[in-house]
């Protein structure tokens, strides 16, 4: 991506989300032309109990137009399978639910299932921290992570704003985990949206989570297109050149005009940002083009 040859090949692509939250085959399809138009080589794909779809025939349309698989489990999750909790039954669920879902990764041909799979999104513990937790979890993520191994699919882990969990909001959260799992196919994904809440600075937060890096969901302050917002993206650029780093950066909003804009309110979006994907991930790609061309 540089003259200099310092940074080797990033690998854009975006979550469905920027397009819409349900989906048929066709809908797939569509995402899936409109992703290649864009020259996107990676769609995540959000999962849940709600979502319903042709896993081979994803397999096979995407592999027709190159483009990788990821998954999130971003439809209808039950709040009680959640691998942190006290109640055994509740992780026992909160296991076999992500084993379902690696599942469906494998049978997509999805080489990745990424989240915050450590808890459970919407659930916010604000009474005292429970020293267990770390270890309750990190022994859920090693068995997720070697189930996922035997199916060829990589997990990978977010920490997300204190807004949506109690359990990993930081780098440093994110980098216990992985030690306390202890597993290679365990990886992390830095979301810029999330740790805007949580960081006092991204570029070292980056630095942070590089070595186990998978991706970066890339948006601004607002869930905007990447350069409507205040992050800073030119140190953020120079920070993945200097790295060296290689990986998936991923295009992420919700969607504003779908479903009327229900969709987008629905999760608590309520400005018009991501009007429309195609206008949303030219504008983003164009931007760090750019940034990264400089470097």
């Amino acid at each position: 991506m540089t003259s200099s040859g310092k940074q080797a090949h990033l690998k854009f692509g975006a979550h469905i989300y920027v397009w819409q939250d349900r989906y048929t085959d066709d809908d797939l399809l569509r995402i899936l032309d409109s992703s290649a138009r864009l020259g996107l080589e990676i769609l995540e794909v959000g999962i849940g109990d709600d979502i319903k779809f042709d896993a081979d025939a994803l397999a096979q349309e995407s592999r027709a137009r190159n483009i990788e698989l990821a998954m999130s489990p971003g439809g209808v999750w039950p709040m009680n399978c959640d691998i942190s909790l006290k109640d055994e039954n509740d992780r026992l669920a909160g296991i076999a639910w992500h084993k379902r879902a690696i599942d469906t990764c494998a049978e997509c041909g999805a080489t990745t299932y990424a989240g915050a799979i450590y808890g459970h999104p919407g659930r916010v513990s604000r009474g005292p921290a429970d020293p267990d937790e770390p270890k309750r979890v990190a022994d859920g993520l090693r068995e997720l992570a070697e189930y996922g191994a035997q199916r060829n699919v990589r997990l990978a882990i977010e920490p997300m704003s204190h807004f949506r969990t109690h359990v990993a909001n930081t780098p440093r959260q994110i980098n216990t985990l992985l030690a306390l799992a202890d597993h290679p196919n365990l990886y992390s994904l830095m979301d810029t949206y999330h740790l805007t809440t949580e960081v006092p600075d991204l570029t070292q937060a980056l630095v942070e989570m590089h070595p186990r890096l998978w991706g970066i969901h890339a948006c601004e302050n607002t869930r905007g297109a990447v350069g409507t917002g205040f992050l800073p993206w030119p140190d953020l650029a120079k920070k993945l050149v200097a790295l060296q780093w290689n990986g998936y950066i991923g295009f992420e909003a919700y969607n504003s005009s779908w479903r009327g804009g229900a969709f987008a309110r629905e999760r608590g979006m309520f400005h018009n940002v991501c009007p429309d994907a195609e206008a949303f991930i030219s504008a983003s790609m164009k931007k760090l083009q750019t940034l990264f061309n400089a470097c």
